[in-house]
Parts: structure tokens; sequence; C-alpha cells
């Protein structure tokens, strides 16, 4: 989405996101309960149970908008990102960037 100018129509649009180069990669716990570091978890909470629907979509939703690659290898566990993608909802460009990627998340989605 574009102002009729054709400038970007938010910082979304042009922000820098960063995508995992694997998805074996991703080693994070797949359960219990994940604190994220101030650093990704800035504007408030910090931690979320893993073994909660709701907690792991918005905790993973931090991690992929926010994150690295570093984040996403110690925070994201990739049979939980694979299981679960449908329902995380990250920002559209964060899930174009990931689906583009990992054709199997946008199956996934389907």
């Amino acid at each position: 989405m574009s102002s009729r100018d054709g400038a970007p129509f938010s910082y979304a649009e042009v922000r820098p996101y960063a995508v995992a180069a694997s998805l074996d990669e991703l080693q994070g716990p797949d359960h219990g309960v994940l604190e994220l570091p101030h650093e990704l978890a800035w504007s408030g909470r910090r931690r979320f149970d893993l073994d909660d629907d709701y907690d792991r979509g918005a905790a993973y939703k931090i991690v992929l908008e926010e994150g690295r690659e570093e984040h996403f290898r110690r925070f994201v566990n990739g049979a939980l990102l694979r299981q679960h993608w449908g329902e995380i909802r990250p920002a559209r460009q964060v899930r174009a960037l990931w689906e583009q990627r990992f054709p199997e998340l946008r199956d996934r989605a389907a």
C-alpha cells in the first residue's frame, strides 16, 4: 500500500525484516514459559506460555517482527512454527517474506 504520490504508506512497508536461513535451525523451546529480552519485547509483556495458543502466537509475532537470525534460532522452534503458522499473525510483510522463503508455511496457512 502506498500513498497517491507513490511514497510508502507506513514504516512497516519499508522496514527491513529478517528471515531465518532454515527452519531446521530454529531450535527454540517447544513448551514452557518463554521469556523474551527487552530488545525484542520492548513495549511491555516479556513472558509467554508456549503451551497456550494465544501466548505462543503473541511471542512468535514479536520475535518474527522484531528479531534477527540469532533471535529466531534461540526463541523459535521450527516444528512449532510449522505446526502453528496459520495461527500466528505477523505483519503482512513479515508473513510474505517467511512464506516466500519457506513455501511449506504458505501451504500450512491455507
